[in-house]
């Protein structure tokens, strides 16, 4: 956790709080309602989320960051005024949003909160409130469209097994795929792939069983996603074009998330950017093929900004925030 503003005297400092949920871990932001432009806020970090029979366990996830942040609060004799969650998995991997906000109040008080998923944390994060579409891409990865009113329209997030296209867990299986057609043999394998296989994981004959029984397999297939870009680096065009193919998948990904009614503008995050120009050229490329029209757009921030964001706007207006279940809802403090 960070180093905390100066306390004032006899002074109750009033604070936000944001939290961003994801597969990799999990942090939670502490902002003074009245902090200048440019001091950071406290963030505290938590554990990541983890996928059982009856989906994903948010009170366990809580725990981890709650009493942390409450203590934190505390300890400069403050009072928190608002809270909200961006969350990986929110729309195919819980319990709804009711149990969520059930559980949020039963931790924070009667304060007002907003859940949402990681998609619109990252959205607002990257562009602000003022509509458009971004693509979320790590492990996994998800893009979202929306005005923050009327419309809202999802792309992706199928998982890997049914999607994820162009992301991590994505770039990873390809990679071992042009690994083990070296190995057989077979066209459009990689030797320079196939020798990382073996210095990650040995004989190929084992992968199967090294893979597949893996609870965690998607981020398992991510992590090879690495060797992937460092042979590209040296030169292996197999491993570059599964780099050029993953950012025209999340071109298209951008392009279809700008439905009709939302504003021509888009933005990417998350974890599988910090590739750089091997993934952002050729995602630039194909969307400025694909949409002419619309605009792309750096982020200004991610989603544990795009949390903090959501959580000032409950408190300045509340009368209009952009609830739509499943992607974004709210809780005020008589509800």
């Amino acid at each position: 956790m960070g180093n905390g503003p100066p306390e004032r005297s006899g002074v109750q400092t009033e604070w936000i709080l944001g939290l961003d949920i994801g597969g990799s871990g999990s942090r939670a932001a502490l902002q003074r309602l009245d902090a200048p432009d440019g001091e950071p806020p406290l963030i505290i970090t938590g554990v990541r989320i983890e996928v059982g029979a009856d989906g994903i366990a948010l009170p366990a996830i809580l725990a981890s960051l709650l009493p942390p942040a409450l203590h934190a609060v505390a300890g400069h004799g403050g009072q928190l005024r608002a809270a909200a969650v961006g969350m990986s998995g929110l729309l195919s991997l819980t319990a709804g949003s009711d149990d969520a906000h059930r559980t949020l109040r039963a931790r924070l008080g009667p304060i007002p909160t907003a859940l949402a998923s990681d998609a619109v944390t990252s959205l607002v994060g990257g562009l602000g409130l003022g509509g458009g579409a971004v693509v979320s891409a790590g492990t996994g990865v998800v893009g979202l469209g929306t005005d923050f009113s009327h419309c809202w329209h999802r792309v992706d997030g199928w998982g890997h097994v049914l999607g994820d296209l162009g992301s991590g867990s994505w770039i990873g299986t390809a990679g071992l795929q042009a690994a083990l057609a070296a190995h057989d043999g077979r066209p459009g394998g990689s030797k320079a792939l196939l020798a990382c296989l073996i210095e990650r994981w040995g004989a190929p004959e084992e992968l199967p069983r090294k893979i597949y029984t893996r609870d965690d397999r998607a981020g398992v297939l991510a992590a090879f996603a690495k060797d992937v870009a460092g042979a590209a680096h040296t030169g292996d065009a197999v491993a570059a074009g599964i780099w050029t193919r993953a950012g025209a998948l999340l071109a298209d990904n951008l392009a279809a998330a700008l439905g009709p009614g939302i504003p021509p503008r888009a933005t990417y995050t998350g974890g599988l950017f910090d590739a750089g120009p091997l993934l952002l050229e050729p995602l630039a490329a194909r969307f400025r093929a694909v949409r002419p029209d619309a605009e792309l757009r750096a982020p200004l921030g991610g989603s544990l900004d795009g949390a903090l964001t959501l959580a000032r706007e409950l408190l300045r207006a509340p009368s209009t925030f952009p609830d739509q279940e499943p992607y974004l809802t709210s809780r005020r403090v008589n509800q």
